[in-house]
């Protein structure tokens, strides 16, 4: 038995808790395993095509078999090229696969027969004949053929058939017939979320999601803060985090969580339309993770993401896109939200304003020195700067400036928010107004702080830094080298 066919027996079974008979595969390009030794030794070569015909003769295509089968349909209509469009019943309102459908067209107007490995064969159960793997019922303008697909043949890829009322066993290609063996649901477009036209992917202004697991949201916003000097604000990440604290995010580990969505594809349709007891035994009725975004340009997308399937040959989850009436089987490599934590994407900067947008830097030292900076100016030529209301050197603000650049998210931590007073508070904000922060220092357990952004509790770090930044601070007047290193 091939993996696919394992996998098809194991994603049933999962179904079968809901009444079901679904399967979680393609079948396109495998068939069955033959279960016969049966020598091919043909009796003819290049024998005429077992079937062939205009698709235009074409009305339907039902098919019979171990997964379902289906019907298939022709609309009526032609596509751009003039070929006759076909819909399968059962995905009323569901986008279908224009690649499976092709296949389905060509294999039904022009089966070619590689040779003939038996006439006037009375045992067919050697070839898998006497109960197909598919009965094929293929009906024309002028009349109906039906074709009865048996087992693979020890040949590889090569399968045999017959015709309904003949005595002639034939073989064909595999990957050829393997069509006839789908079910409604194999029809079923896996495309979930297309880039744009041009490939690019579109802009996510807001990224929300919900977990089982977390008693907290993850919510990830497009960070639109500009630099009035031109410089990048931040991290090079395109968002910010906003819950379960405002912070930077890592460029590179954030990008999965915000363009995650868009070229996303299926790797099966499990279950078109599913009722009530499919959603629960597949855990979609209540999501074990809910991914909401919304996009420039008003569109917005809701991801369900459920349980576990049993697939053989990877790890895939049940996954529903919007109101498209459908579960799909998603790989878990592509579903980062059912397992992302805030410390998996988050930068490590506290503080990521460029220097010359600062308005006001103020640093206030628990039973120490407080400091209050005032700056204006676009650059580093034209910018102003008091302490204290006294003149100040712009370069001993930017060295200290750049020694609070240093100050590392080292633990993830969104514990209670401590008690008493801080050991040392600062208070950013831009000269636009557009950005203000407060980030305040707690002493912690062992050698580590608490840092509070804007009052929630975040991050820890080594209480070190704190101490060099008091020491900096003090060191600011004189002229003696700031410790960037602890």
């Amino acid at each position: 038995m091939n993996k696919n066919l394992k996998a098809v027996i194991a994603c049933t079974g999962i179904l079968a808790l809901a009444g079901g008979g679904y399967a979680a595969l393609m079948l396109t390009d495998n068939a069955p395993d033959s279960q016969t030794s049966t020598s091919d030794s043909p009796i003819a070569e290049k024998p005429a095509p077992i079937l062939e015909g205009e698709k235009t003769d074409l009305v339907s295509i039902t098919a019979k078999n171990q997964n379902g089968g289906f019907e298939a349909v022709s609309s009526g209509k032609n596509d751009d090229k003039g070929e006759p469009v076909f819909e399968v019943k059962g995905l009323d309102g569901l986008k279908q696969n224009d690649t499976v459908l092709t296949s389905l067209l060509n294999a039904s107007s022009n089966l070619v027969c590689d040779s003939v490995v038996a006439e006037g064969e009375k045992d067919l159960d050697k070839y898998g004949l006497k109960d197909p793997m598919a009965s094929v019922s293929i009906k024309l303008k002028d009349g109906e053929k039906v074709l009865l697909i048996g087992s693979e043949s020890p040949q590889e890829g090569e399968t045999y058939c017959m015709m309904q009322g003949g005595d002639t066993v034939y073989l064909t290609g595999t990957s050829a017939v393997s069509v006839f063996l789908n079910r409604k649901e194999n029809f079923i477009d896996l495309a979930l979320i297309p880039t744009n036209e041009d490939g690019s992917k579109p802009t996510a202004e807001d990224v929300k999601i919900q977990r089982e697991d977390l008693d907290y949201d993850i919510a990830l916003t497009l960070d639109k803060t500009e630099s009035t000097t031109g410089n990048k604000v931040g991290t090079m990440a395109t968002h910010v985090m906003t819950e379960p604290i405002n912070c930077y995010l890592d460029a590179e580990k954030s990008t999965p969580a915000v363009q995650g969505f868009f070229g996303m594809n299926a790797y099966s349709a499990v279950a078109a339309h599913p009722s009530e007891d499919e959603l629960k035994a597949m855990q979609l009725d209540k999501p074990f993770c809910t991914v909401d975004m919304k996009v420039q340009g008003g569109d917005s997308y809701t991801l369900k993401i459920g349980r576990k399937l049993d697939i053989t040959d990877g790890s895939y989850r049940a996954v529903m896109l919007n109101d498209i009436d459908v579960v799909y089987a998603v790989s878990e490599d592509e579903l980062c939200w059912a397992t992302l934590k805030p410390d998996d994407i988050i930068s490590r900067m506290i503080f990521g304003t460029y220097v010359w947008d600062i308005g006001k830097l103020k640093i206030d030292v628990k039973d120490g020195e407080s400091a209050e900076f005032i700056g204006s100016g676009k650059d580093e030529g034209s910018y102003k700067l008091t302490k204290n209301g006294n003149n100040a050197s712009t370069e001993r603000f930017k060295q200290l400036y750049q020694f609070l650049l240093k100050a590392s998210a080292e633990e993830f931590d969104i514990s209670d928010k401590p008690q008493g007073e801080p050991d040392v508070s600062i208070l950013l904000e831009t000269q636009d107004k557009s950005t203000t922060q407060t980030v305040e220092f707690y002493k912690a357990d062992g050698k580590k702080s608490y840092i509070v952004v804007n009052g929630v509790p975040c991050f820890k770090c080594r209480s070190a830094y704190v101490q060099l930044l008091k020491e900096n601070l003090a060191k600011f007047d004189t002229n003696e080298e700031f410790v960037t290193n602890w």
